[in-house]
């Protein structure tokens, strides 16, 4: 395997793994324009390798390596996202004359509250254009306003912390949720009071503001300062901080629980598994309300696997026929836009006709969702029962369901049903008369094997 100037795309998925891995022949270090390709491999396994490799690289390598005006473009524009940037290695950055400067605007104003303090500390290096976009970054904005309330006097923090100065409505929560944290314990006492008492109205139309700053949805979404009827419009704003929302769905209380539950498609990945292990949470669901949303453990499990390959299912082709009947903007048309969590929501508390296009989603979060809806019919489980375009996984469900599988009709739709598992129908023939018995036998339909038992109960009992 030669390293001279290896291309990833024209390299063998081990050799890839290999590089990724940090593997070299001619230098005690991995290259940086090897790896950094490398972690958008179409391989999840080479993509996480080179990610944990360059992770690993201390920063005066790196520093030593960015340095070279001779490094692709690609490579610098990775440590310069937000993502991966490294404050030691901000300086090397913005002085390589390849480093794109597009990348550097971009940097400075989507930069946020920990890299703000970086940008201002090299001022010097930044162009006309990152300074401009820096000094409209919402981040910087609130580190200016934070600065300069920090500066006031204790008796102008006290007035504005007790609204007495009269601020424009979209800079009175930023402003009490910023003395809310103030060193002095009566500056801090009266923001924290002065929130606690805004009404929930009010409250909802400033967190609505789309210019909403991270740290004031960070306040709200805190376990000790949510309140239940703000908190689905803080799940729906972009600004809101994924970690804040996964740390709340850790610690919910059992009035939070059934709010996660009923905004589920507004979780993400990391907020389904923290609300999975919540042990307020496993305790609820044993013992659900009556009301809305209900979501079992095993449900949520199988959803926050399908969340995290990031997989936003098709439907089956028997979906598609139906989508070609729809107008435009119909049902179909909004369901196939839903990621799984979305059509899940749906499942459980839409009506008939989006449950009967949802039993056919490939997802089994979604199968699961339309069978375990409080909003399921006994007639929608008889149709679901008979139909000849569903999957085996719908069947088998229905068959494992008790109550389902007290409803007659249910049990010899099953056992009629072509597509029904074999070691699902047979153990339903010794429940059924004599009549459909013999009425299993003669179908066409059915598998050999149910066919012939179903000939032979029947003769057992009509000899």
């Amino acid at each position: 395997m030669s390293l001279q100037s290896p291309h990833p795309g024209e390299l063998l998925q081990k050799e890839k793994l290999l590089l990724a891995r940090g593997a070299a022949e001619a230098s005690a270090q991995p290259r940086l324009d090897i790896l950094v390709p490398l972690t958008d491999d179409a391989d999840e396994e080479v993509r996480q390798a080179a990610v944990e490799t360059l992770h690993r690289l201390g920063d005066d390598y790196c520093a030593q390596a960015l340095a070279s005006p001779s490094l692709p473009e690609s490579v610098l524009r990775y440590f310069l996202d937000p993502a991966h940037l490294r404050p030691r290695l901000l300086p090397v950055l913005l002085t390589n004359p390849v480093s794109p400067q597009d990348e550097i605007n971009a940097l400075a104003a989507t930069a946020g509250p920990e890299a703000i303090p970086l940008l201002l500390e090299h001022l010097d290096l930044l162009k006309s254009s990152a300074l401009t976009a820096l000094k409209s970054n919402p981040a910087y904005l609130g580190w200016k306003k934070k600065s300069s309330l920090a500066a006031l006097p204790k008796e102008e923090k006290l007035a504005a912390a007790r609204d007495a100065l009269n601020l424009p409505p979209e800079q009175q929560l930023p402003t009490l949720v910023l003395l809310g944290s103030d060193p002095n314990e009566e500056v801090r006492r009266a923001a924290q009071g002065a929130l606690g008492q805004l009404e929930e109205t009010r409250c909802a139309k400033l967190l609505t503001d789309p210019f909403l700053e991270a740290a004031v949805a960070r306040y709200f979404l805190d376990p000790g300062h949510v309140r239940p009827a703000l908190l689905p419009v803080l799940l729906a704003h972009p600004v809101s901080p994924a970690d804040a929302v996964a740390a709340l769905a850790a610690q919910a209380s059992p009035a939070i629980i059934p709010v996660l539950l009923d905004n589920l498609d507004l979780l993400k990945t990391s907020a389904l598994v923290a609300l999975k292990d919540n042990p307020v949470y496993l305790q609820w669901q044993k013992e659900p309300p009556t009301q809305g949303m209900v979501v079992e453990v095993d449900l949520l499990e199988m959803l926050i696997a399908e969340a995290e390959a990031e997989e936003l299912q098709e439907f089956p082709a028997e979906a598609v026929e139906v989508a070609e009947k729809e107008a435009a903007g119909g049902i179909y048309s909004k369901i196939s836009r839903m990621t799984v969590a979305q059509r899940v929501k749906l499942a459980l508390l839409g009506n008939r006709e989006e449950r009967s296009m949802l039993i056919r989603d490939s997802s089994k979060s979604v199968i699961r969702a339309v069978l375990g809806s409080p909003k399921l019919t006994d007639s929608e489980v008889e149709n679901f029962a008979a139909m000849k375009n569903v999957s085996q996984e719908v069947l088998r469900l229905i068959s494992m369901n008790r109550k389902f599988m007290k409803n007659y009709t249910v049990m010899k739709s099953l056992v009629n049903n072509p597509r029904v598992p074999i070691d699902v129908g047979l153990p339903l023939l010794p429940r059924l008369i004599i009549n459909d018995l013999l009425t299993v036998s003669r179908s066409r339909e059915v598998s050999d094997t149910i066919r012939k038992m179903a000939e032979k109960f029947y003769k057992a009992r009509h000899p």
